[in-house]
């Protein structure tokens, strides 16, 4: 990258400058020589304009010293321990394995701490210069930065499709837009949520050219007006940087970010350098969990692979305070640096890849990120020249984990009382859904579980709480503007009120759930059903054997008890089908979602079209034995429970497409 002068030697120009002499001076712009305006000689007129010189210059000096007064003293590291140390001190003696924290200004680091292990087998110290961490979606900031950065130069458009930059097509729903640069750095391509091959054991990722063209998503909101946060879009937009760069994605980042901001300890490459793998920390995910026994392996580098310390993301955040300059290199122009920090619609949160929120009184503006085992955040407060990165290696037993920036923005900038704000409107109330979410494919049954219940309160503000457990707290939201709401951690959301509400936040719209898929009837009704199916199935052979030992026949007929036999089997392939993804879930490792799972999920499709219409068969067979007498009472009563129990388990699988066909997921 090229060197430039640095900002502060640039000469700056004003029309005060005429009248103490940074121009030429005013005879040679048109007066004549030797006379200036009205006949005043010209001794008198340079008398004139030093005293007005000496005049300005101390009106400055007045002005410098009256907002030296009134500004806030300078952030010191004393004041930031204060402030930290008791929040990670604290997080560490719950069971936390090791973290950092940076904060720095436009000019200098002010505090970097590491707080506990980094290697708890070696004792090995969690430190800000030699402990590398994976600081997940924060590398999408980079990727914006790359992506930018050719824009600028006019390769890359920000508005052209890019299947003309990617080599293969990327398919236009009717109606819809195609996918641009614009739209991926806003995350308004509308693609579903991807999962397969996200994070591997493997030592080396899947080329990224392969991963992009094997895992294109549906896109489930065409139009370029939904906000969906994705990590495909993301990764797509790496590709088209190392598509047009003709240079892979870490070489790139490497050669126009990390070598000239002297970012010495950061890479994109998998697996890491030799020099720097001893320094990576372990990957302790929380208490109860064994550490990861791998690197985590990303393949779509692009939206979350960097290994970095956090001295090294302070030299980041440094730069872009700089408005893309640090110690005279400058990665991006500041024009476009601020193109990116400027919300992409009126209202919103968005930037090109940058995310705004207000933290205490501030506003910040950053990014956070999370993979299997580290959590971080990146925050810049623009107005006080102040970045904080923060970096968690796993959990604690915490109720809520730490939250530094909030407490740094709190000392910057103390919250203000809200203006009052009208209430919010009783048409918000509802069980709302994600727009970040996968629809197509089996993973589309976590979005029950990330259903909202969205409740109207007294005072006028907004709770939320989880549509399957609608008890208990839930989170506050306040209203702070006409139709503005906020909550914990500064997150806001935008209401819009129509023939369907929804709300904008979070990096995603909040939409009204449709009461056939409302997880506030359907996850009780689907618990229920596989407790009474378990119960039928375990009951089955403990009657027969109850019969046996009492010497008493069945009283149906062998053509009626063939009919059971077929539902119990459809039961069972139901009960399996349960057993095998609530064993994934239980497993808890994203790097399982790969390619070796196909013939596992292949079995469990063919199960599940196997159980689905075992509900149908189920209902026959209750409403042929009531229409006969078949059996008593008890007997009809429990053939129509397991048919209910049959259809609620057959219409999850159909309509979550548990019983599918793609292993796209």
């Amino acid at each position: 990258m090229s060197h430039v002068v640095p900002r502060q030697n640039r000469a700056r120009k004003s029309p005060m400058y005429c009248f103490i002499g940074a121009f030429p001076p005013c005879e040679a712009r048109g007066q004549p020589a030797g006379r200036s305006r009205g006949d005043i000689p010209r001794k008198d007129f340079r008398k004139m304009r030093r005293f007005f010189r000496l005049f300005l210059a101390a009106i400055g000096l007045v002005l410098a010293v009256c907002r030296g007064a009134s500004a806030a003293p300078a952030l010191e590291a004393s004041d930031v321990a204060e402030l930290v140390d008791p929040i990670m001190t604290e997080w560490i003696d719950h069971g936390g394995a090791g973290a950092v924290v940076m904060v720095v200004d436009r000019d200098r680091t002010i505090f970097a701490k590491g707080y506990g292990l980094a290697d708890k087998d070696t004792n090995r110290p969690f430190t800000a210069g030699r402990t590398l961490v994976r600081p997940g979606s924060i590398s999408k900031l980079f990727t914006g930065i790359a992506a930018m950065q050719l824009v600028d130069e006019g390769t890359l458009d920000l508005d052209r499709d890019v299947s003309d930059y990617v080599g293969f097509a990327i398919p236009t729903p009717p109606g819809g837009r195609p996918v641009t640069l614009r739209l991926l750095l806003t995350h308004r391509a509308g693609f579903e949520e991807h999962f397969k091959d996200l994070f591997s054991r493997a030592s080396e990722p899947m080329p990224l050219a392969a991963w992009v063209a094997k895992s294109l998503p549906p896109r489930i909101f065409p139009n370029g007006d939904v906000t969906a946060y994705s990590n495909y879009g993301m990764a797509l937009a790496g590709y088209v940087v190392e598509r047009v760069s003709g240079e892979s994605f870490p070489t790139y980042v490497e050669r126009h970010i990390l070598t000239p901001l002297r970012m010495e300890r950061a890479t994109f490459r998998q697996p890491l350098p030799e020099s720097l793998a001893p320094l990576m920390a372990k990957g302790y995910r929380g208490l109860g969990w064994p550490p990861l026994d791998y690197f985590e392996t990303i393949a779509a580098a692009p939206a979350g692979a960097l290994a970095a310390t956090g001295e090294d993301m302070g030299r980041f955040m440094r730069a872009i305070l700089n408005g893309g300059e640090l110690d005279g290199a400058r990665i991006l122009p500041s024009a476009r640096l601020e193109q990116m920090l400027t919300r992409d619609a009126p209202g919103g949160e968005l930037g090109l890849v940058f995310i705004m929120r207000r933290l205490g009184g501030a506003e910040a503006v950053g990014h956070g990120g999370g993979t299997q085992a580290f959590f971080s955040d990146l925050e810049l407060f623009r107005e006080s020249g102040v970045g904080v990165f923060v970096s968690r290696d796993g959990f604690s037993d915490q109720q809520s984990p730490p939250d530094v920036a909030q407490a740094l923005a709190k000392r910057l900038a103390p919250e203000e009382a809200p203006a009052a704000a009208a209430p919010a409107d009783p048409r918000l109330a509802g069980v709302y859904r994600g727009s970040r979410r996968a629809e197509t494919n089996f993973m589309s049954v976590m979005a029950l579980a990330s259903q909202q219940l969205i409740r109207v309160e007294p005072d006028g503000g907004l709770r939320l709480l989880p549509a399957l457990w609608p008890f208990g707290a839930g989170r506050a939201m306040k209203p702070v503007g006409a139709d503005v709401y906020e909550g914990p951690g500064g997150w806001r959301f935008s209401a819009v009120l129509g023939a369907e509400p929804y709300l904008d936040g979070g990096g995603q719209r909040l939409m009204r759930a449709p009461w056939a898929i409302d997880a506030r009837w359907l996850v009780p009704a689907f618990a229920a059903s596989a407790a009474f199916a378990l119960f039928s199935l375990l009951a089955w052979p403990v009657a027969a054997l109850w019969r046996r030992w009492r010497k008493r026949a069945s009283d149906l007929p062998p053509a009626d008890r063939r009919w059971l036999v077929i539902v119990r089997l459809a039961v069972l392939a139901d009960l399996l089908v349960i057993a095998a993804l609530a064993t994934l879930a239980a497993r808890n490792d994203a790097s399982l979602l790969n390619d070796a799972l196909d013939p596992a999920l292949i079995a469990i499709y063919a199960l599940a079209w196997l159980g689905a219409p075992g509900g149908g068969v189920a209902l026959f067979v209750a409403v042929d034995f009531w229409r006969r007498r078949v059996g008593g009472r008890w007997t009809r009563l429990h053939q129509s429970a397991l048919a209910a129990s049959g259809l609620v388990i057959g219409y999850v699988f159909l309509v979550f497409h548990v019983a599918g066909t793609t292993l796209n997921y």
